[in-house]
């Protein structure tokens, strides 16, 4: 705001200076330098300077707001000295009336979050800055305006101004602490937005405590059947219960989840790991197929996280290029990070219901989903099959196409008692018994 006040200071000052000699006419006043001018370059140096401040590290914030009331008075001085300070318009009547101090006032209240003793302190000796500059205008001989009061009785409106600057101050800032409030997921604070997707948004984070940052995806309500709230609080608990588990998964090539819950508007967060890399998907889109050693590097990996979540029951459910990691850890290049872990559903018979089982609510990208997935057939009671990680990462149509894969007949053959991809019934009948 600095900046544009010192434009301003400029923009006024000639304006002011065109505007004084169509008035008063072109013999009345000269070109030279006057008292304004040299108000409104110290002004406009003024301004520059608390710019340049505010661009420094290592400031205080609180600091610069206390500088920002500051400013505000030297600003109200500089324009009570600047229209007082040459000679005054025989028209000019001594009636009650708003200045572009009682703006300033305003527009400060709004822009610079306060105390509302502050706000008060500040506005109140700014609003006197008019009544100082009548009497410094008296005092040179430019106008002889009658009592003294009548510079009080004058500006009276801007001093009725500063209350509503206190009332505004007081709103924003409250305001303010609402959103910031907002903002905070458990210890975390949210930052910069880094992707937005079907089930919420992924937000870069950093612990109030800690340096280590953080990325936090936040799921609608709505996606887990947030207009019914029967619905909702048992989606909410089988969340609580699935992201307990996904947190308990040690492999390196799987997300770390740092924390997990839910905000007061019964958004759901996951806090994870912040990496720095670029996903599969637009690694391939961007830069081309990766040869097929690199491809064959990169699957065992992700093979390694899935085996891991396998083994202790548990199915993705939406692994895809995209949700696939590639980045650098420590030395090692083209290093892989399983994502949305924070998902994940059990493959036990007599698991309680997983949020997958939400009335109308489809888990995962369907470009990339096993075919008994999509077909939601529970009649024969087959359980959750971790194949369909396996059709997700090597078999789906997506897939094979976005990595080149070539699958084999063998593993594209389809079971019949759960349609899940893989070679025999046997593995299905004995994990159903």
């Amino acid at each position: 705001m600095s900046l544009v006040a010192a434009g301003l200071w400029v923009v006024g000052t000639i304006l002011g200076r065109l505007a004084m000699r169509s008035m008063q006419g072109a013999g009345s006043m000269g070109f030279g330098p006057t008292m304004g001018d040299a108000i409104a370059a110290v002004s406009v140096l003024a301004s520059l300077l608390l710019y340049a401040y505010t661009r420094t590290a290592n400031r205080d914030p609180q600091r610069i707001l206390d500088i920002g009331l500051a400013y505000m008075v030297l600003t109200a001085l500089a324009l009570g000295l600047t229209f007082h300070s040459g000679p005054i318009l025989p028209t000019l009547s001594v009636t009650p009336q708003i200045s572009w101090i009682g703006a300033v006032i305003l527009m400060f209240s709004a822009i610079v979050p306060s105390t509302r003793t502050k706000t008060l302190l500040a506005g109140l000796i700014a609003a006197s800055m008019n009544p100082v500059g009548m009497l410094w205008s008296r005092a040179q001989g430019y106008w002889d305006f009658g009592p003294a009061t009548n510079a009080l009785l004058m500006h009276y409106p801007d001093f009725l101004l500063v209350g509503v600057a206190v009332v505004i101050s007081h709103v924003v800032t409250t305001l303010g602490r609402q959103v910031a409030k907002a903002r905070e997921m458990g210890s975390y604070r949210l930052g910069e937005l880094l992707g937005r997707g079907g089930m919420g948004e992924v937000y870069k984070a950093s612990h109030r405590m800690l340096a280590r940052p953080a990325a936090i995806k936040l799921i609608r309500p709505e996606m887990l059947g947030g207009t019914d709230p029967a619905v909702a609080a048992r989606a909410i608990a089988r969340f609580r219960r699935e992201a307990d588990a996904a947190a308990h998964l040690r492999s390196a090539h799987t997300v770390d989840l740092y924390d997990f819950g839910v905000t007061e508007d019964q958004t759901l967060y996951l806090v994870m790991e912040f990496l720095e890399g670029m996903d599969l998907e637009s690694l391939v889109r961007q830069h081309g197929p990766m040869p097929a050693p690199r491809v064959v590097h990169v699957l065992r990996q992700v093979c390694d996280s899935l085996a891991e979540a396998h083994a202790r029951g548990l199915v993705h459910r939406d692994i895809k290029p995209a949700n696939i990691y590639i980045g650098r850890v420590g030395c090692r290049e083209d290093f892989v990070k399983v994502l949305d872990f924070g998902l994940v559903k059990t493959t036990s018979v007599n698991a309680a219901p997983s949020l997958a089982t939400i009335d109308g609510v489809i888990m995962g990208t369907p470009a990339y989903m096993a075919p008994e997935m999509a077909l939601d057939d529970t009649s024969t009671g087959a359980p959750t099959c971790t194949h369909w990680d396996v059709w997700r990462t090597t078999c789906s149509p997506e897939s094979r196409s976005l990595l080149a894969i070539r699958c084999s007949r063998s593993l594209l053959s389809t079971c019949r008692l759960c349609r899940c991809p893989h070679r025999s019934e046997r593995s299905c009948r004995s994990r159903s018994r």
